[in-house]
């Protein structure tokens, strides 16, 4: 092999290395310092806390790539690969909100970090974080968030009011969550079944969302119960009891069995009242399943 040639492959050599040290040397130093995501709620916008600690004397712009940030309701992740979630945004499924792309500009020293978080089923999901520049991954890091599951019940109640010909029964329900998870989309039937025929009388549905820690009234207007029992002793009162929709009028010694089931993914709960009751008036009878 002649000499020159030597000397052209050890200049490119030299120059490949010095290339690499440049690229590495000038590349920016940035750690994530602390992830951190409190209890999601289930189709709920949550925030993953992110601390970026820029090592380097200067400022730099670098791209975040989350993944699972978002799960949908079949358990598949939605790409969110260099998506930097704008704060503007209050639904984290507003695809309009998420597909703003632009690189985070980092100060020396620690920088606080927020990116939404939105979850369609309950569990525990790792979210992987990467600190790109320039195709260089910096560094990453994963947190786990915690998507809490409800836990529901429900609970009837009524009260009487006598009158000359008829006694009247107004039911109220509510939906109660003593989870930590919210639950959307809870469908809530109610059937009213004459106990002497066991023929159903009356049937309804709807959908209804409660929060953790809390109770949603079934009843959709204010100051209005969710349904109406009304026993005739004598001539019909002829009230329409709008505008409440479940209404059931029967006579003498009729009895009705109400129940209500609320059904949430692989929860199903019930209760039940007796109207009119066996026990003394005023008394509650109900089941919880």
């Amino acid at each position: 092999m002649r000499k020159s040639t030597l000397v052209y492959i050890s200049v490119a050599l030299l120059i490949l290395v010095l290339g690499v040290l440049w690229y590495y040397g000038n590349s920016a130093d940035v750690k994530i310092v602390d992830m951190h995501a409190p209890p999601v709620g289930i189709r709920e916008s949550g925030q993953l806390d992110i601390v970026l600690q820029n090592n380097g004397s200067k400022p730099v712009d670098v791209w975040l790539e989350v993944e699972n940030a978002f799960v949908d309701k079949n358990g598949e992740a939605r790409s969110t690969s260099r998506l930097i979630i704008s704060k503007d945004s209050v639904d984290p499924w507003d695809v309009e909100f998420v597909s703003l792309q632009k690189p985070i500009h980092l100060l020396t020293g620690n920088n606080s970090i927020s990116v939404w978080l939105g979850y369609e089923l309950p569990g525990e999901y790792p979210v992987n974080v990467k600190v790109v520049e320039n195709s260089r991954i910096l560094d990453e890091g994963t947190c786990l968030v915690q998507i809490p599951t409800p836990e529901l019940h429900l609970k009837l109640e009524y009260e009487m009011e006598s009158r000359n010909t008829s006694d009247i029964y107004r039911i109220y329900g509510y939906l109660i969550n003593n989870g930590s998870g919210s639950a959307r989309d809870v469908s809530t039937n109610l059937t009213v079944t004459d106990e002497k025929t066991g023929k159903m009388v009356l049937t309804s549905s709807g959908i209804h969302y409660v929060r953790s820690q809390d109770k949603t009234a079934l009843w959709t207007w204010p100051d209005y119960p969710y349904a109406i029992v009304e026993i005739v002793h004598g001539e019909l009162s002829g009230e329409s009891y709008m505008p409440v929709q479940n209404v059931v009028i029967g006579s003498g010694e009729d009895q009705f069995l109400i129940n209500v089931t609320s059904t949430w993914q692989d929860q199903v709960v019930s209760a039940e009242l007796l109207i009119p009751s066996r026990r003394r008036a005023g008394d509650e009878y109900d089941r919880a399943v």
